[in-house]
């Protein structure tokens, strides 16, 4: 296969940025319940998201890795010390940047927002080991 066979076969964004959006939501009310294991589980599954979308798709190499660095590394740093506020923070600020790349490539019109109500699929309960 050709390098462009390749980049047509791989996940782009518009299949992967679902499952971002997904995993952010579960992260929010998964701090937000205290059940901090499953936050940090969720936020390390974005950021391994986030990083395949920047090897699949290099023009946004620079802007993910700025993404990460600069909001989504302090996120994990608030669950990392269980500080709700601190996350509630660096998630509006994540969030706000996310929405502000789509502005820049473009697609103003995906604005991505926090669900009202928390994901029905787990359990957000903290869970004894």
């Amino acid at each position: 296969m050709r390098p462009e066979d390749i980049e047509r076969i791989a996940p782009g964004l518009g299949r992967l940025m679902p499952e971002v959006g997904d995993r952010t939501w579960k992260a929010y009310y998964a701090a937000q319940a205290g059940n901090w294991p499953l936050a940090r589980f969720q936020a390390k599954e974005v950021r391994k998201l986030l990083e395949l979308c920047a090897f699949t798709r290099p023009k946004y190499d620079g802007d993910l890795k700025q993404f990460l660095a600069k909001f989504w590394t302090p996120l994990e740093d608030a669950i990392g010390a269980e500080d709700f506020a601190a996350f509630q923070s660096h998630f509006r600020k994540s969030v706000d940047s996310g929405n502000a790349y789509h502005r820049k490539y473009d697609k103003p019109f995906i604005v991505w927002k926090l669900p009202d109500t928390p994901p029905p699929d787990l359990d957000l309960t903290p869970q004894k080991r």
